[in-house]
């Protein structure tokens, strides 16, 4: 099943000039990519390369810079995507909390709506408490539903970045066919 996957076809190609454009002077901890290239990698994964898929990208920046080193270019890349990819997985475990709220709120109104019904007979507050409660339902629908997709495929593509394989290429060429 494998056989029709080509070994360069999750790559991501990236041309640089000098060492700014990989990493970046206002962050002053581990994480300092550059901003615009993470967003960069980050939409060229999602676009070029859509789910789902099995592997993990490869990231090949080149380069005649000569001064950049392999190791901390990988570091400064994982490290990034590991703490979007963190910041992900918290949104989504947020989102499943939010869901399950809004649910025991719509579940409670419902019951609330079932006393009123029997013991009151209002008709005003019966509507009120009715519609309340379809709308806390609905609304736990749509966020564990229609949400929590878009969160999901987004925590997928991250990790699969900052697992990602990094290359550096020394190419002496400006108009090699890469990006940025």
């Amino acid at each position: 099943m494998k056989n029709h996957l080509k070994p360069n076809e999750f790559t991501l190609h990236v041309k640089i000039n000098d060492e700014s454009q990989i990493f970046s002077n206002l962050n002053f901890n581990e994480d300092n990519l550059n901003y615009e290239l993470g967003n960069y990698l980050q939409e060229k994964a999602e676009h070029e390369f859509p789910l789902p898929l099995k592997e993990n990208y490869t990231i090949n920046i080149h380069s005649i810079n000569p001064n950049l080193r392999l190791p901390e270019v990988t570091r400064c890349i994982h490290h990034h995507f590991h703490n979007r990819y963190d910041a992900e997985k918290r949104k989504l475990r947020d989102n499943l909390r939010f869901a399950l709220i809004l649910f025991t709120l719509g579940m409670l109104t419902l019951v609330l709506n079932y006393f009123a019904v029997t013991y009151f007979n209002n008709f005003f507050l019966t509507k009120i408490l009715d519609i309340t409660a379809w709308v806390f339902i609905w609304g736990a629908v749509e966020v564990s539903v229609l949400e929590r997709h878009n969160i999901r495929r987004n925590c997928i593509i991250l990790r699969r970045l900052a697992f990602a394989e990094v290359k550096i290429t020394y190419n002496t060429k400006l108009d090699a066919p890469v990006y940025i």
